[in-house]
């Protein structure tokens, strides 16, 4: 009986573990044309939706971007609980030199800051300075978890 309940505490601490870490699966973003996604927390995830900056709004910007050498660009953007979507990050993808060549020491960066650097090409991210929604709400959390995460470059895996 004692081999039976000292098998039995391990199994089941096992299964509570196990169903702990679903909570926080990760899911995989894609953000083509930029070859790379994130790794998020599916809660997270199911908020995101990329937008490819140059052929959904093209502008000035993306157009400056482009003729600067960014070889892909999009947006992350967050929807929020009650359906309202915000642009919450931009995502670029140059090659080292025209990152380097576009950004200029004594200015904030215009494309934002590198946060991977793989084969002599750049992911940076352009993202909020500070979190639009009320940080105890459940939108403010999600959002600095994910402000979290377009930082590390351990959130991206090359496509």
């Amino acid at each position: 009986m004692k081999r039976l309940k000292f098998g039995f505490i391990p199994v089941l601490l096992l299964l509570l573990a196990s169903c702990s870490n679903d909570s926080q699966a990760m899911v995989e973003v894609n953000l083509a044309p930029v070859p790379y996604s994130i790794q998020v927390p599916a809660e997270i995830a199911k908020h995101l939706s990329v937008e490819n900056m140059v052929t959904t709004t093209p502008n000035e910007f993306t157009n400056q971007a482009r003729e600067a050498g960014a070889i892909a660009q999009v947006y992350i953007n967050y929807r929020e609980d009650d359906g309202t979507t915000h642009g919450f990050a931009g995502v670029y993808y140059f090659k080292k030199a025209d990152f380097e060549k576009a950004g200029n020491p004594n200015e904030p960066p215009v494309y934002g800051s590198k946060v991977l650097e793989e084969k002599s090409m750049v992911l940076a991210i352009a993202g909020p300075q500070d979190s639009i929604f009320d940080p105890n709400s459940q939108d403010g959390k999600k959002s600095m978890a994910l402000y979290t995460l377009v930082y590390d470059p351990k959130s991206f895996k090359s496509s």
